[in-house]
């Protein structure tokens, strides 16, 4: 009787490695030359294992009396009824079984958009990066720069983001079979801005609310835009496990802006990059309330207070690290004065 079963050879990562098609039933597995699919698995037996109808019939693999037997989820038995979503592992050979009625999922939506490649995207990014840079060098400029001042500026961000772009383009080449510079050129341009009108948005609402957060701490939303950059290049450039990349990426930009703040903490005594608003902007861009006269004096007042009492227990530290100094001096020169006048 013919019953169409479909095994797979699956990595790791669940992805399939090979598809084998079996029209019969019992399908014998092992690294024996006749089996119906041969495993090149030294961790498998000669005959390991067997696919059958079993007295329900149901659909079950069972175990030949290998030595590793076979194991769904970490757990040994020697038979299995078959599930379509359910991986075997046969020494280390991954396995999935399914019938022509398994139901496989939905459709889903091509996010990639094959369409945006080639030479548009890569008009896009070099426009954008142009506008950001020429924007950026007049927004810094306060000195009336010459023109090689604005050019020197594009030279530098262009050429940063065509070399980082080929650098992916080679990248994706090798393990996606397409280059995709343009689609490379695209990102790191939105990347590039993105950092950018971060640094002065930032800037700019931190002065207009009064948002000191934003001010002392600049350098973390910096690092997850990078991520997110990189996120996009290697969905780009094939990763297929966005999933488990974000959590990469993720888990890289904590650590990063954990080094960050452990660094400026030995170096400042704070965890912010930043300690005070480095750029300012003109007052009609204040939203946030004033503070009186009053209310600023008596901070100053509590700030006085509070570094009085700092230098007063500095001070008081240092007078009892001196005379705990004077007393231990004075008790070694005792003791050599009574040893020297004991000696004969």
């Amino acid at each position: 009787m013919n019953h169409l079963v479909f095994v797979e050879q699956l990595t790791p990562d669940g992805e399939v490695i090979h598809r084998h098609k079996l029209t019969q039933l019992p399908i014998r597995i092992g690294r024996a030359y006749d089996n119906d699919i041969i495993l090149d698995d030294p961790h498998t037996a000669a005959h390991h294992a067997r696919i059958e109808h079993n007295q329900l019939d149901e659909l079950i693999i069972s175990d030949l009396d290998s030595f590793n037997g076979i194991t769904r989820a970490n757990s040994r038995q020697g038979f299995f009824v078959v599930d379509g979503d359910a991986i075997y592992r046969l020494g280390h050979t991954r396995l999935r079984i399914r019938t022509p009625d398994y139901q496989v999922a939905a459709e889903q939506t091509d996010f990639t958009n094959h369409r945006w490649e080639g030479v548009l995207p890569a008009l896009a990014g070099l426009v954008l990066l142009v506008t950001m840079g020429l924007l950026t060098t007049w927004l810094s400029d306060l000195n009336q720069g010459t023109l090689s001042k604005y050019l020197l500026e594009l030279v530098s961000v262009v050429g940063f983001a065509l070399g980082w772009s080929g650098f992916w383009a080679v990248f994706s080449k090798l393990f996606n079979g397409q280059a995709r510079f343009g689609r490379h050129l695209f990102i790191v341009s939105l990347g590039l801005t993105g950092l950018e009108l971060w640094d002065y948005l930032s800037s700019m609402l931190a002065y207009a609310f009064s948002w000191e957060t934003l001010a002392h701490f600049t350098v973390h939303p910096l690092i997850f835009i990078s991520a997110t950059t990189l996120y996009f290049h290697m969905r780009t450039a094939g990763n297929k496990r966005p999933g488990r990349l974000k959590l990469y990426l993720l888990a890289l930009a904590l650590v990063g802006s954990g080094i960050s703040m452990t660094k400026q903490y030995q170096a400042t005594n704070h965890l912010g990059d930043a300690l005070y608003l480095s750029q300012l902007y003109p007052p009609a861009l204040r939203i946030s309330s004033d503070i009186s006269l009053g209310e600023f004096m008596a901070d100053i007042n509590a700030l006085q207070t509070q570094v009085d009492g700092n230098r007063k227990d500095t001070t008081d530290k240092d007078e009892t690290v001196t005379t705990s100094s004077s007393v231990a001096t004075s008790s070694a020169g005792a003791s050599i004065d009574a040893n020297s006048s004991s000696q004969p």
